[in-house]
């Protein structure tokens, strides 16, 4: 597990702190607090709720942790999760919850993300405003509503590239491709639509241990970033469905394509094996068996049989 506890200092700063002694101010009332968890077990959360002091019906609530978006706003407590992208190639996707208590943010994350949000023991929050629980947690998710919106850039850019293909060399387009780019598709949308609703309610909250009407700015950025996002992914889907109708239609004609080649193929060939069957059969009596031209005459006939056939479809348009 990788846990860290950080204290929101007076100069509006972070400053990492034990977490003995971080949880012992907490509950003396001395001092705010910030605890980033990732990667831990079910007892390791566990242990963290039993240091919050919540009731059993919270305690089992949390323990759910992971399994979907929910909002909760209490008067002592608020509770939001919601799903982000875990790296900047947006290949994984990790469950993020903020558990808000008087004086202590409780961040969650399955999995971590990358980019550590203190590097180096301290963080500036001055440019937000006063350090407080609800500055940490606005920017925390403006931060991973900014990756969302460049992972749904980035599936932009790759859907125009296979746009262009497309109007070059369809056949280059293969339906693992596309199966690949919708996977992305519906996981930035599904992330796009959890973060727009958990961001619209946080922007929203001016009651509780939450409070972010001082940053009334920020948090509009955050909604309206999200919103965005949301119907980027929304126009992208459309556009997906247009190219892989196009794919598919490509795919359709290539098919006809090729069942025209055979169905030409037959019908010239047709005649030619009647006549060979003709020719084939085993009677006593067939004059043509016993003329000294037979055979050439025989083989001219088919071709002519074929020539005149080539002859026929050509006129009626097959080879265009």
């Amino acid at each position: 597990m990788d846990a860290r506890f950080f204290e929101l200092t007076e100069s509006d700063d972070l400053r990492e702190v034990e977490a003995a002694d971080a949880w012992r101010r907490w509950r003396a009332g001395d001092g705010s607090f910030w605890l980033d968890m990732k990667e831990f077990s079910q007892p390791e959360l566990e242990t963290m709720i039993d240091e919050l002091g919540v009731g059993e019906l919270w305690k089992s609530r949390l323990l759910r942790f992971g399994r979907g978006t929910s909002m909760v706003v209490l008067r002592e407590l608020t509770f939001a999760e919601w799903t982000a992208f875990a790296d900047e190639a947006h290949t994984r996707r990790t469950h993020v919850a903020a558990i808000c208590l008087e004086n202590l943010l409780v961040t969650l994350q399955s999995e971590a993300i990358e980019t550590p949000v203190v590097t180096h023991g301290s963080l500036d929050l001055s440019e937000l405003g006063p350090a407080t629980p609800a500055t940490v947690l606005c920017w925390l998710v403006v931060g991973q509503a900014s990756r969302t919106a460049r992972a749904s850039r980035r599936l932009r850019d790759r859907l125009l590239q296979l746009d262009e293909r497309m109007d070059d060399d369809p056949g280059s387009v293969g339906a693992g491709e596309l199966a690949e780019l919708k996977a992305d598709l519906l996981q930035a949308e599904g992330i796009g639509e959890e973060q727009a609703e958990a961001f619209q309610f946080l922007s929203e909250l001016q009651t509780g241990p939450l409070d972010f009407s001082p940053l009334e700015g920020s948090m509009t950025l955050l909604t309206s970033t999200a919103d965005s996002t949301r119907r980027l992914n929304e126009r992208l889907d459309g556009r997906f469905c247009e190219l892989r109708h196009r794919a598919t239609e490509h795919k359709q004609d290539s098919l006809n394509q090729r069942l025209g080649v055979l169905t030409v193929i037959s019908t010239v060939f047709l005649p030619l094996t009647l006549l060979a069957g003709i020719w084939g059969m085993n009677f006593e009596t067939m004059p043509e068996l016993k003329q000294p031209y037979g055979y050439p005459i025989a083989i001219g006939l088919m071709l002519l049989v074929a020539g005149g056939v080539v002859w026929f479809l050509r006129r009626r348009g097959w080879f265009d």
